[in-house]
């Protein structure tokens, strides 16, 4: 039987949804599997007082972080590629720059059918790298580099690895669509001159939903006015 394009593109989110939920169940089992055998082969003593305790201030901060952060990043490398880089970690740093670059590379668009794939991908392809380097890194290269890698001349680089990796890739972006840039980079600036840039980097996933939510009406309020033109193909649904 035929299918049109939109029952692909719906038959492919639902087989990226059921197995998103399954892995990340058989992942989220496994990784609370190694705390839960050490505390019963060694018999250690819970205290349910002391662990909410210590686990509160990690939940309020972290929690609000992950529902923005997978809010805002599914537009970009789509449901599948939240789902893989959520298990596989480190998102900001490599998973998204890796699914970017690889959607630039392949001329498609984020948010696209052909955008999510490629997405999927890199992420993956990322993922088996990073692991393949990490097992070289603890059994091969890691004794021989790492005292190179240590010496204090080398630290200013590592410290800006990501504002350098994300900086490159979003500025391609930030030409593409100047008037729509503004909103978010202008409140971002204003709001670390004011409160600083530690406390809100400390606090960003509240600020975050609060700048999405500005830019959006920024861009339709220049929308509305005439002061910005929709693309061909930035009407393109999936």
């Amino acid at each position: 039987m035929n299918m049109t394009d939109t029952e692909r593109s719906r038959a492919f989110d639902d087989t990226i949804n059921n197995l998103g939920r399954i892995t990340s169940i058989i992942s989220l089992a496994l990784m609370l599997s190694v705390p839960l055998v050490i505390t019963l082969f060694y018999k250690i003593e819970l205290n349910m007082t002391e662990i909410l305790a210590a686990a509160g201030g990690l939940i309020a901060m972290f929690a609000p972080m992950a529902v923005v952060e997978n809010i805002s990043y599914y537009p970009i490398i789509g449901a599948g590629g939240v789902y893989l880089s959520c298990i596989t970690g480190n998102i900001m740093n490599m998973k998204l720059p890796s699914a970017l670059s690889g959607m630039k590379l392949a001329g498609v668009e984020p948010g696209s059918s052909e955008g999510d794939i490629v997405s999927i991908l890199s992420i993956a392809a990322s993922s088996f790298v990073t692991v393949s380097i990490l097992m070289l890194s603890m059994f091969i290269i890691g004794k021989y580099i790492t005292p190179y890698l240590s010496k204090p001349i080398l630290q200013p680089a590592f410290a800006n690895i990501m504002p350098a990796l994300l900086g490159a890739l979003v500025t391609p972006f930030v030409i593409k669509s100047v008037k729509v840039s503004v909103t978010p980079f202008a409140l971002s600036i204003a709001l670390c001159l004011a409160l600083g840039g530690g406390f809100v980097q400390r606090y960003q996933s509240y600020f975050l939903p609060l700048i999405m939510l500005a830019s959006v009406g920024a861009a339709y309020y220049m929308y509305r006015g005439r002061m910005l033109e929709l693309k061909p193909d930035m009407g393109k649904s999936k």
